[in-house]
């Protein structure tokens, strides 16, 4: 009646706690050293890249996925997708006054072809922007005819490109001076973001929203995420609260404007620093162009 197997007692192990990441609280000066080396890697776009994924919290592949039609200065008369839609003339009477642009995909590899899909978690939302990033876009999208926001040093879709060794290393780590056809001045490095993750900047815009002390519910559908239980169910956000958010951030903007001593500003319609426009798109490794109307 007894078992001759020996049995092992084992216990649950030793709980180890997860290691997370240590974050610094988002400073202005650092974004605008990202800023001015991100110009210097990728002309007016980069210098906007940098600036909207701070002052929207928006994730990078959605930030890939922005199109004009869904941008500030466009959207929401131009939304191809709500033309019939019983939100349209809402939406026209809320935000023509309150600058936003609108989430609606990110871009990403679906069987080996560009495809643009539905943001993290259906997180289709609106984010009211302040008219400082409303300028910038604006600006940006004047300079080029491309269906893009945001495009890669040869003019088309950033998805497809080494995002992380061509376009963010050098903005985040520096790079040496370069002669030749690709000549770039030296970039220096900004070590508060030493090897650290291009999607700190959205984490960093959700402490300044939580730091200005806006409501939970404005702070959570902005990151696009949702509310879950009865909260949930009750909470809306209101054009009080939007427009508080972007009256919060362009206060942020422009008290760094103030105390900062001769900042640097980007030239507005700067080229990219390089003609790239005849170069063999060697950072594009699968797929075809995306050509959505």
């Amino acid at each position: 009646m007894t078992s001759p197997v020996v049995r092992e007692k084992r216990g649950r192990g030793k709980y180890k706690k997860k290691v997370r990441e240590k974050k610094r609280p988002q400073e202005m000066a650092t974004l605008h050293r990202l800023a001015v080396n991100a110009h210097s890697v990728w002309g007016y776009d980069g210098w906007t890249y940098i600036w909207t994924a701070a002052f929207t919290g928006m994730r990078p592949k959605e930030m890939w996925g922005l199109q004009r039609c869904f941008t500030s200065p466009n959207w929401p008369a131009s939304d191809p997708l709500d033309s019939d839609d019983e939100k349209r003339e809402p939406d026209l009477d809320r935000y023509t006054r309150m600058p936003a642009l609108r989430v609606r995909s990110q871009h990403q590899w679906v069987e080996g072809e560009r495809a643009r899909v539905d943001p993290t978690y259906d997180s289709w939302r609106t984010l009211a922007v302040p008219p400082f990033l409303h300028e910038m876009h604006k600006a940006l999208l004047a300079s080029h005819d491309s269906q893009w926001m945001f495009r890669s040093h040869s003019g088309g879709p950033l998805l497809g490109t080494n995002f992380e060794e061509a376009y963010w290393s050098p903005i985040r780590d520096g790079s040496p001076a370069r002669e030749g056809r690709y000549a770039r001045v030296k970039i220096p490095a900004v070590p508060e973001m030493a090897k650290k993750r291009i999607q700190l900047l959205r984490h960093g815009h959700k402490e300044w929203l939580d730091e200005d002390g806006h409501p939970r519910v404005a702070v959570e559908v902005r990151m696009g995420r949702e509310i879950g239980g009865v909260e949930g169910v009750y909470a809306n956000v209101t054009p009080g609260m939007e427009l508080r958010i972007t009256e919060t951030l362009q206060e942020r903007w422009e008290k760094f404007m103030r105390e900062e001593e001769n900042v640097w500003l980007s030239p507005v319609l700067n080229p990219l620093p390089v003609d790239l426009s005849n170069r063999v798109p060697v950072q594009v490794n699968r797929g075809e162009s995306l050509d959505v109307g």
